[in-house]
């Protein structure tokens, strides 16, 4: 609460300056002698300053007009005219102040171009212009002029280097010459400057030495006049900051309903007020984060996973209820509870290095399966993941979580076990085949044996029975297909050699040896590639080169057959293509003719089993690569890739 009246609504800077009041009025005579003091005291120091900045400009434009004289490089040149601009500027401003009407402006300029700060140009024309009578500053400004004409032989230099060089007409020894006559005027002007700095420093000692007499006086009659008024507004203040305390002491203690008395208008009860106002935020800061932490309860209280967290010595601080459900264990038994008991004995250590990788901030783990023992005994099995919990870059824990994945395990196991299973029935699907396709073939050889005695003895006698006996005879040949077709894609799977790098030419050499007969009577022409070596089974890359050429024979148009067997690489395998000119396949059977005993003609057309491609696909997959067909008209192209 706010008291008017009195000075209590003054602010602590209107308190201060009545002190100030006080002392001006005590100390009024005074003033002008103090400021008089101080500002030749400035000035003195001020022109101390400025030859430092002198004395340093003219030593890097000697430096770097030598330099350039040497270099060539306008950067050089460049540099020597900004270190020039410190004496050239102080020379504007003293050639100004001896004209007996002067421009404080152009002085202003010129002391601010040479390094001194602009605050101090006031204090340094006062010295300068009202203080020529003492011999020693008189003496001072004489050799300051000294060294100024000495040093402004250095632009006649400069010039002069910079007119020749550019034009590349600077001879050695024209260059020798000026190099010299450089190092002469800074030898002429480094007396100059200690001189001056000899006698400007007395100056500004010999003021130092007068004003402590005058302070120290000044400040006896303001410290017997201040303390009064001092004491009565410290009085005022110390009230103001101990109910400041008090309410510091009250909230600390948790007490976000206390308000601080605002006893004045100041400064400090401007701070009353706000710090009643923070104490609001605050206790509105802690309700939101009441809420917060409400919120991410909940989120982790529902989470289908388990979330947890470990000190530095692996113990729990926090778990959610779902790591509860996976271990078996209530929130109380866990927090505080070691997790090695939780791990069995063989996998202990290896799971202790991964939390120790996590709280030593070296690593995280990422999907690691382990069992744990529950609370009852029973072993389950969890993949987990952990990470460094950080504070102010500092590991002050492990954080995780993890998936309880047994029944996922028994599933994959029983998926497993299907598989092996399914694979074990295809393979004695595959040993049934193959032994029913051999044991059909000698009830074929005996049904085809008595078909030919029936047909010699019925020959001439009875014209149905001749049909008929054809009949049979021309079924026993199909059947005969049919099941060496049967054998030939058995023995693709049955197939144990193991791959080995084989020439392919030499393997399409072999099949085409085979359809010699064929390629000769159709005309056909062959054109292809050198093909690469890779591993392969020999036999069944030899066979699938025999039914792509003998299938582009046998479907083939009124023009002789033309194939063109090319090759390309590709990422991580070779592709092969065979293009024929022949009747071409319709887009709608292109998945078709893979398929085992799929025919798109008649056996009177185009004779066969329907088998061949299907061998085809089955030796390509085997060597895990795979094959299709570019249907089109006339002609068709038949791809496959096999890996390198």
């Amino acid at each position: 609460m706010r008291r008017p009246g009195g000075s209590h609504h003054l602010s602590i800077t209107a308190k201060l300056a009545a002190i100030v009041v006080v002392f001006v009025a005590i100390v009024f005579a005074l003033v002008a002698v103090v400021t008089l003091s101080l500002r030749l005291a400035s000035g003195a120091r001020a022109y101390v300053g400025g030859e430092g900045l002198w004395s340093k400009g003219q030593k890097d434009a000697v430096y770097y007009l030598s330099r350039y004289a040497q270099s060539g490089q306008l950067a050089d040149y460049q540099r020597y005219q900004d270190a020039m601009a410190i004496p050239l500027g102080d020379r504007i401003a003293r050639l100004e102040m001896e004209r007996s009407s002067y421009n404080e402006e152009t002085v202003r300029r010129g002391f601010v171009a040479g390094g001194n700060a602009a605050q101090d140009v006031p204090d340094m024309i006062f010295l300068f212009r009202h203080f020529r009578w003492l011999d020693r500053l008189d003496a001072a400004i004489d050799v300051w002029r000294q060294a100024e004409r000495r040093l402004l032989e250095l632009e006649a230099i400069a010039a002069e280097l910079h007119r020749t060089i550019p034009a590349d007409q600077l001879a050695p020894p024209r260059q020798q010459l000026l190099l010299e006559r450089i190092a002469t005027i800074n030898a002429a002007v480094a007396p100059l400057e200690r001189e001056f700095s000899v006698r400007i420093g007395a100056i500004a000692r010999w003021m130092q030495h007068g004003l402590p007499l005058v302070i120290v006086g000044f400040a006896a009659l303001l410290l017997a006049a201040g303390l009064w008024v001092a004491f009565v507004i410290s009085r005022d203040l110390r009230q103001a900051i101990l109910a400041l305390r008090e309410g510091a002491v009250r909230v600390s203690q948790g007490d976000l309903n206390y308000r601080i008395d605002v006893r004045s208008g100041d400064e400090l009860g401007e701070l009353a007020l706000v710090f009643n106002e923070m104490i609001v935020r605050r206790r509105l800061a802690e309700e939101g984060l009441r809420e917060t932490t409400e919120f991410r309860n909940k989120v982790m209280q529902s989470a289908t996973n388990a979330i947890f967290a470990f000190d530095l010595q692996g113990r729990f601080t926090l778990v959610n209820r779902q790591t509860c459900v996976i271990t078996g264990y209530e929130e109380p038994e866990l927090l505080g509870m070691s997790f090695l008991p939780l791990i069995p004995l063989e996998y202990r250590a290896e799971v202790q290095a991964l939390f120790e990788a996590a709280a030593s901030g070296r690593g995280a783990a990422s999907n690691f399966e382990t069992p744990i023992r529950r609370k009852d005994g029973s072993t389950t099995t969890i993949v987990f993941s952990n990470a460094p919990l950080m504070k102010g870059g500092t590991v002050i824990g492990v954080a995780g979580t993890a998936e309880d994945i047994t029944e996922r395990k028994r599933a994959t196991a029983a998926l497993a076990e299907r598989a092996e299973e399914l694979a074990r029935s295809n393979t004695e699907l595959e040993h049934f085949a193959y032994v029913a396709s051999h044991d059909l073939q000698e009830p074929l050889r005996t049904v085809a044996s008595f078909t030919q005695l029936l047909a010699r003895r019925f020959s001439g006698e009875d014209p149905d029975a001749n049909e008929f006996v054809g009949y049979i005879t021309d079924e026993v040949q199909r059947m005969r297909q049919l099941i060496e077709g049967l054998l030939t894609y058995s023995r693709v799977t049955r197939e144990k050699q193991q791959p080995e790098p084989t020439p392919l030419d030499k393997l399409l050499d072999a099949a085409l040896a085979n359809l010699r007969t064929a390629i000769t009577e159709t005309g056909t022409v062959i054109h292809r590639q050198a093909l690469p070596t890779l591993p392969v089974q020999g036999p069944l890359i030899t066979q699938l080169f025999q039914n792509l050429v003998g299938n582009a024979i046998k479907f083939r148009g009124e023009a002789p057959p033309r194939i063109d067997i090319d090759v390309q690489p590709d990422a991580d395998s070779w592709q092969f293509s065979v293009r024929d000119n022949g009747i071409g396949i319709d887009p709608l059977y292109a998945e078709r003719v893979f398929v085992l005993f799929q025919r798109l003609h008649t056996r009177e057309v185009y004779p066969g089993s329907g088998i061949g491609l299907a061998i085809c696909r089955k030796i390509v997959e085997r060597h895990g690569g795979r094959i299709w067909v570019e249907p089109g008209y006339p002609g068709a192209i038949f791809r496959f890739t096999l890996p390198i």
